[in-house]
């Protein structure tokens, strides 16, 4: 044998995709985790339930089924980063990427991204920079991921370049700021769930406040100067158990029988009322964009609420793992309304909530009362709404000053009992037959002060069984 053939029979192949940096430490619970979490990091309610979400996001890939594709929103210096680099862990299911363009490329030395991504969960740290392409651009991305949503893709190009793939599948966490809002992709068809990272101005003091103890009291060198632990800045032992938690719950879908969660039919009803409310939330109204006109073109249709339906009860099955549960608890149902609720997020949802949670309707004045919106805005919101067929209106017998009937505006009957579903179970005591409107209103309204929106609470309560 010669000294080429030595060399070559001990070579062995060496798969880049399971060489990983981060070493994983045992952990086999979502509490456990938490715990090695908050010996170094500021982990509010909310990192603990965007962290959950994101965990089930990752592993519904091991799972038969469209992909889970979520946006983490939150404001700069948020946590975000921070949250998706835990995530990107598990070195093994994760394809981190430090920005994201597009799946395939149409230059004849470029290649194509969507190989690489198979099987695994791509996180984004930073999705502003997709939001600053042009509309065409735009355009093409979300192209792509409709396609590659349902699980193939084709594409040519001018140059003769071309692409084509099939049975391809991941998961997708991009986090972004609120600028998202900005962006409504509904008509084209939606894929993502959104979860916001919340926090407030005592969230943000603390936090300062034990970053200033952190560098005055534990300051070290780095690992250039000796340091052998790592940068404490990415927080790599958080890193490496929740690593480890990841690769547990992956071995446990790989390895033994597919989860099947206990659920109620109340499950099933809630799942329907938050999926409907997310479609006529994000729906949109055809307008016509040229020549400076803005009239509506034809009277449109919400998105059916199917494929939101399959997405939330993929997410409560894959919480189940996460939690380590064998059945929807309360816990996971006040998660389903969070993602539910901030996919919803908008001045649209702001309105049909009003209207739908209004005994006896409501005129376009005491809309713009109600939610603080400016009337121009209202008025061509509820024209798109009654467009859309999600708000009705009628006139009443009483007259205003000027001798004119006024229009009153209620909810479709579907859409009214969707929201008053979720309602009853955000705040149990609506069911009692409480006043809404004392739970809208705070004390600090008199004296025509405006009115404060009622926010969403970080953790929604529920009284419904466990």
């Amino acid at each position: 044998m010669n000294f080429i053939d030595l060399i070559r029979s001990s070579l062995s192949e060496v798969k880049l995709d399971e060489i990983v940096t981060v070493q994983p430490q045992h952990c086999t619970t979502f509490q456990n985790l938490m715990e090695v979490c908050k010996q170094d990091m500021s982990v509010t309610q909310s990192t603990e339930d965007c962290l959950a979400i994101g965990m089930a996001v990752h592993i519904a890939v091991a799972l038969e089924g469209d992909p889970l594709w979520m946006y983490l929103v939150g404001a700069p210096s948020s946590g975000k980063s921070t949250i998706c680099e835990l995530l990107s862990s598990d070195e093994i299911h994760s394809r981190p990427l430090s920005k994201f363009t597009g799946l395939v490329s149409g230059s004849r030395q470029g290649s194509h991204l969507i190989p690489m991504l198979q099987g695994k969960c791509v996180v984004v740290k930073d999705g502003t920079l997709l939001l600053e392409s042009t509309p065409q651009q735009l355009a093409n991305v979300y192209g792509e991921l409709r396609d590659i949503f349902d699980g193939s893709l084709e594409a040519h190009y001018r140059n003769g370049v071309s692409a084509s793939f099939s049975n391809i599948s991941f998961g997708m966490i991009i986090g972004i700021t609120e600028r998202i809002y900005s962006l409504n992709m509904s008509a084209l068809g939606e894929r993502f769930l959104h979860c916001r990272l919340e926090t407030s101005r005592d969230i943000e003091t603390k936090r300062n406040a034990d970053a200033v103890t952190s560098i005055f009291e534990f300051s070290g060198r780095t690992n250039v100067e000796g340091n052998e632990t790592g940068d404490a800045r990415s927080f790599p032992k958080q890193r490496a158990y929740t690593a480890g938690f990841l690769s547990h719950i992956h071995s446990r879908i790989r390895n033994g029988d597919v989860l099947r969660p206990r659920y109620t039919q109340y499950d099933v009803d809630l799942i329907q009322a938050l999926a409907d409310i997310v479609a006529c939330s994000r729906a949109e109204a055809p307008r016509s964009k040229e020549f400076g006109v803005d009239d509506l073109l034809y009277d449109a249709r919400p998105e059916a609420s199917t494929r939101v339906v399959k997405q939330l009860s993929r997410l409560a099955l894959c919480l189940c793992y996460v939690y380590g549960v064998e059945s929807i608890t309360k816990e996971i149902r006040s998660l389903l309304v969070k993602v539910a609720l901030d996919t919803s997020y908008s001045r649209q949802h702001s309105i049909i909530r009003t209207v739908a949670m209004a005994k006896d309707g409501l005129n376009r004045q005491s809309i713009a009362i109600e939610t603080g919106i400016p009337l121009a805005t209202i008025s061509r919101r509820i024209d798109d709404l009654i467009s859309l067929g999600i708000i009705y209106a009628t006139y009443n017998d009483v007259r205003s000053t000027q001798g004119k009937a006024s229009r009153i505006h209620r909810c479709a009957a579907w859409i009214q009992s969707a929201l008053r579903m979720i309602e009853n179970h955000v705040y149990p005591d609506i069911s009692n037959g409480h006043d809404t409107k004392s739970k809208i209103q705070t004390t600090g309204q008199q004296n025509g002060s405006p009115k404060a929106k009622r926010p969403i609470p970080k953790k929604v309560k529920n009284t419904q069984p466990g």
